[in-house]
């Protein structure tokens, strides 16, 4: 450092981190919901489950400060674009990312768009899951 040069942004510290966000893991898989559970409140989030479309649009219902979905695309029942649909009228604010382990040529049937920033292959590594998350905190 230089004299006279101002050493307060040193001392100030890091950051402080941004307040947790509620997330709703939907996924049939109990294991992969566990997995993605922890790995997201590893990155400070307030995580909810559900293993069905049917018990993800209850708890949407009752929580409406989730603001991330991460969304199974092929699950028995209620499904993919569907149940997006269906949770986006109740969690209006909430973004959805669609996560699929099917192979990319298969999910043209279910409209997924693979491209897209709301679409991540399983499985769902941490270092790709996190900055994701972030993306969609930051657009929601």
């Amino acid at each position: 450092m230089k004299d006279g040069e101002d050493s307060r942004s040193e001392e100030a510290g890091p950051p402080l981190p941004a307040p947790a966000q509620s997330i709703l893991v939907v996924d049939d898989d109990a294991a992969l919901r566990t997995i993605l559970g922890l790995t997201l409140k590893g990155f400070g989030h307030i995580v909810l489950v559900a293993g069905s479309g049917e018990e993800a649009l209850q708890v949407a219902g009752h929580h409406p400060e989730i603001r991330v979905i991460l969304l199974d695309v092929v699950m028995a029942g209620l499904s993919g674009k569907e149940l997006a649909a269906q949770l986006k009228t109740s969690l209006p604010k909430a973004s959805i990312l669609f996560c699929s382990g099917h192979p990319i040529s298969s999910l043209i049937r279910h409209d997924i768009d693979v491209s897209s920033r709301n679409f991540l292959q399983k499985p769902c590594r941490p270092p790709d899951l996190q900055p994701k998350i972030e993306e969609l905190l930051d657009g929601s």
